[in-house]
């Protein structure tokens, strides 16, 4: 406000000054004899000059400035807790005894007497216990997938990004299924897409697009995990192609991806992550219909949407509180652009 109160007097003044200046008009004697010095011969260039400054500022301050968007929700990672492998710890071995071979006494010293013969005494050996068999080790677990994805996860939130890398490598050779490509390619989409591999972070979620049709082709219809497998790969190809610009690809993408979503709508009502995934697509696609200025329909999105987070933030507001939040926010920001 304070920017906008010394826009208007700054510009004000220099309207008014090169209004006088240019001969436009007098308002008093002030400024008409005023000595522009060396810029005499130019004195009607320079009252212009400040006119027109002047006004561009007037204007300036009294136009409104649009409000900042607020961040888009982040999109739902569905990861479940993994339990830590158990680590085989290889036993000591066991300790060997010592024996020590037996060692005849000092011989006693020599006398001039007549020796007498001295019956040997046997000496009895020390019994050697039997050394017991090393016990079996037991080998270390194999790692499997999902360990492997959520060590991934954990280094990614930890942002040890050298560790990470070498998490995603392995996991890539790992992935065996059709459904283990999909979720690596989608990993790796998301990964370099964070280090703003655009080109490639585009590559890998359309292999995740593909694996995870397949996916789709051979389970049943009503399999929700293999259609939120395919609308979160079709929502980082959106992404992608929003942040590139192509936004017909863009709105393409997240339709089918909330197609899926809204294709389990029982599912939907019962699990609080299929939810929020609903809720966030939603916003996605109205997000990018406001900019391509289809402000009502976005509106129609927005408030479906805000149904499905004060479900979510009446059962749990602790947990989705934010969210709920955030979209009323957005909400009546378009109520107010769309009436205005």
């Amino acid at each position: 406000m304070l920017a906008r109160i010394v826009g208007i007097v700054l510009g004000a003044i220099l309207a008014t000054s090169g209004y006088v200046i240019a001969g436009l008009g007098v308002l008093g004697d002030w400024a008409r004899n005023l000595d522009l010095g060396p810029f005499e011969p130019h004195r009607p260039f320079v009252g212009w000059a400040a006119l027109i400054t002047g006004a561009v500022l007037v204007l300036a301050a009294l136009t409104p400035r649009p409000r900042p968007k607020p961040p888009r929700r982040p999109a739902p990672v569905n990861l479940e807790p993994v339990a830590e492998p158990v680590l085989a710890v290889e036993p000591a071995p066991t300790p060997t005894p010592v024996v020590h071979a037996p060692v005849d006494p000092e011989p006693a010293a020599r006398t001039p007497v007549a020796q007498t013969p001295v019956a040997q005494t046997p000496v009895a050996m020390p019994a050697v216990a039997a050394e017991p068999p090393p016990a079996p080790q037991s080998a270390p677990p194999a790692e499997t997938f999902e360990d492997l994805r959520a060590s991934l996860v954990s280094l990614s939130r930890q942002e040890a990004w050298p560790q990470a890398a070498q998490a995603l490598n392995r996991l890539l050779r790992m992935a065996g299924t059709d459904r283990e490509k999909a979720i690596s390619r989608r990993d790796l989409g998301d990964f370099a897409r964070g280090q703003g591999r655009l080109d490639e972070a585009a590559e890998a979620y359309e292999e995740a697009v593909s694996y995870a049709r397949a996916v789709r082709a051979a389970a049943p219809k009503d399999d929700f995990a293999a259609a939120d497998l395919l609308a979160g790969a079709l929502s980082g190809v959106g992404d992608v192609a929003e942040t590139e610009g192509r936004l017909n690809d863009a709105l393409a993408a997240f339709e089918e991806a909330l197609a899926l979503r809204r294709s389990h709508g029982g599912r939907e009502a019962a699990d609080p992550k299929a939810r929020r995934a609903l809720s966030v697509s939603l916003e996605r696609l109205a997000d990018l219909r406001e900019d391509r200025g289809h402000r009502m329909r976005a509106l129609d999105l927005y408030r479906e949407s805000y149904d499905v987070a004060a479900r979510l933030a009446a059962a749990d507001p602790a947990r989705f509180g934010a969210d709920l939040a955030s979209t009323r926010a957005r909400l009546a920001e378009l109520e107010a652009k769309v009436a205005g």
